[in-house]
C-alpha cells in the first residue's frame, strides 16, 4: 500500500513551532489527523529547527507532539538528504532551506499536504508541494 492511501500530513517548521503555541489550527489538524487513524510526519530536520526556535519552557510541549503515537519523526539518511539536496540545487541560501526542503520533500513523496506558514516558498523548492496554509 503507497503512503498516499495510507493518509497524513506533514508539519514543516512553522506548524511545529505553532503547536508549541497552541495555535488552533495547528491543534485542530493533529487532532483530526489521529482520530482519523493517519499519520503526522515530523521530518528532523523539523524538528532540529523547531526545538532551536521554541522556548525552553515550551520544550515539554513539543515532546509531547513528537511522542503521539500517530507522529513520525522521519531521519534525514542519505537518501532523504539525497532528495532534499536535489530540491536546493544551484541555490545559494540552500544551507537555511534545509528544515523547508526536508518537509517539502516528505510531503512531496507521501503525496501528503504540508502545514506550513510559507506555502510560497516550499512551492518554490518543488512546484508539487501540497500545501495547507496556516491561517
Amino acid at each position: 500500500m503507497s503512503p498516499a492511501a495510507l493518509g497524513g500530513v506533514v508539519f514543516d517548521t512553522a506548524a511545529v513551532v505553532g503547536w508549541t503555541r497552541r495555535l488552533p489550527y495547528v491543534h485542530a489538524v493533529a487532532w483530526a489527523t489521529a482520530e482519523a487513524g493517519h499519520t503526522i510526519v515530523v521530518p528532523a530536520a523539523v524538528a532540529a529547527a523547531g526545538q532551536a526556535l521554541i522556548r525552553p519552557d515550551r520544550l515539554d510541549i513539543l515532546a509531547v507532539l513528537l511522542e503521539l503515537p500517530h507522529t513520525v519523526v522521519t531521519g534525514l539518511d542519505t537518501g532523504a538528504a539525497s532528495r532534499v539536496a536535489a530540491m536546493l540545487a544551484g541555490r545559494s541560501d540552500a544551507d537555511g532551506l534545509v528544515a523547508a526542503g526536508h518537509a517539502a520533500s516528505e510531503a512531496v513523496s507521501r503525496n501528503w499536504p504540508c502545514l506550513t506558514a510559507r506555502p510560497d516558498m516550499l512551492r518554490r523548492i518543488d512546484h508539487q508541494v501540497l500545501v495547507d496554509p496556516l491561517p
